[in-house]
């Protein structure tokens, strides 16, 4: 069994937008887990694009079953900003 059954990636479209950088922690099986991936050649060629490609499935995954709300985003002088910050009130 796998770790995500049913689960399958194709090779990451170049990205368009920048990038940002977040370090996570993360125990030595699950860095384990995440080679093993990378030898599968679906899932990326390093540790961190395995788990590139899992965070973002798996947001995907939420955004389409409705556990997330879908966030809408515009270019603005060639940069993404939200359009509409559905967060909450600071004020009461």
């Amino acid at each position: 069994m796998g770790l995500l059954p049913g689960y399958y990636w194709m090779a990451r479209p170049s990205n368009t937008f920048d990038s940002l950088s977040l370090t996570i922690a993360i125990t030595p099986q699950i860095k384990q887990y995440l080679e093993d991936m990378t030898l599968k050649g679906t899932f990326g060629s390093s540790p961190a694009e395995a788990a590139r490609m899992l965070l973002s499935n798996g947001i995907d995954a939420m955004l389409n079953t409705g556990a997330l709300d879908r966030r809408k985003w515009t270019l603005k002088d060639g940069q993404l900003v939200l359009l509409t910050p559905d967060q909450p009130s600071l004020s009461s």
